[in-house]
């Protein structure tokens, strides 16, 4: 909200005041000469931020929609990419576009960046991470596509700019847990049931949002007939949340023991900006899917 001419007017003839050093010749009449340049000054200030005020929406929008080489800014052009088709240089030779707009060909649905650094640069390159699909049904977007989406980011940049957009197949998410049921449903019910709320979960998580080891644990607690869920603190048992992860090469990422799977702290940032469950085929064919970590037992109490 902008300030009153009274407002201004006062903070004017205080910082005036600061500076003047005939003190004993103040003159408090507004009809004085150096009130009424005051005044002038004032008004003048007043109009200023009226103007500005006025508006502000539509320089806010200017701002945001300029072509300023922001992360942000290619982030929505990587969503903007049309398969297929070439970009041309605008009339006033100051931008790429397309020209045709074709929201059917649209793949990249998702796209999170990060800044990191670069060998040989003193400036930090800007990796883009890009899936195509919808929430609980990510998936990477094949070589040939991915290709083609690097060279329409790099004819967008700026120069001296240094970019990298990957496309990761999803991180294998992999429950070791305990749970106890009450006996009213079979164990294949209930395997069911404890994959649709895992499924459910994975959809409700944004694009390169943090998995919470407690939320998995609580979306299996969800389901009905489930009485607990227990997570062995014995380092032995091999239980928690485990993941495992795709380098850019589609190799599954190992530890220096040569193991594929990880075990999560209290949060996870997926590698590919997404998770899943287990193919069981090809680099997966030995990472067990859910109904196979999770193990069943009735409640003694029941």
């Amino acid at each position: 909200m902008t300030r009153t001419l009274s407002e201004i007017y006062a903070d004017a003839r205080d910082c005036r005041n600061n500076y003047l050093e005939l003190t004993e010749f103040e003159n408090s009449s507004k009809m004085s000469i150096l009130d009424a340049f005051t005044w002038v000054v004032a008004a003048c200030i007043w109009t200023f931020e009226n103007i500005l005020e006025v508006f502000k929406v539509d320089l806010a929008k200017d701002l945001q929609n300029r072509i300023n080489g922001t992360p942000s800014y290619f982030a929505n052009a990587l969503l903007k990419y049309q398969s297929g088709d070439d970009l041309v240089m605008n009339e006033e030779g100051t931008q790429f576009l397309y020209p045709n707009v074709d929201i059917s060909k649209r793949i990249v649905t998702k796209v999170a960046y990060y800044e990191e650094d670069e060998a040989g640069f003193h400036d930090k390159i800007v990796r883009f991470k890009i899936a195509t699909g919808k929430p609980g049904a990510y998936s990477r977007i094949e070589d040939s596509e991915l290709v083609a989406i690097r060279a329409y980011l790099n004819k967008i940049l700026f120069a001296g700019q240094h970019a990298k957009v990957v496309s990761r197949i999803g991180d294998v998410l992999v429950p070791r847990v305990v749970v106890y049921y009450d006996g009213a449903v079979t164990e294949d019910d209930l395997y069911s049931s404890i994959e649709e709320a895992l499924n459910n979960y994975i959809a409700s998580i944004d694009f390169n949002g943090l998995v919470y080891s407690q939320k998995v644990i609580d979306s299996i607690q969800s389901v009905a007939h489930v009485t607990d869920v227990e997570v062995s603190s014995n380092d032995t048992d091999h239980q928690g949340i485990f993941v495992a992860r795709y380098d850019d090469d589609n190799n599954l990422i190992t530890d220096e023991n040569g193991n594929v799977m990880s075990k999560i702290g209290r949060y996870y940032v997926p590698n590919s900006g997404y998770i899943k469950q287990s193919s069981c085929s090809g680099a997966e064919k030995d990472i067990p899917k859910w109904r196979d970590t999770i193990i069943l037992k009735l409640e003694d109490n029941v």
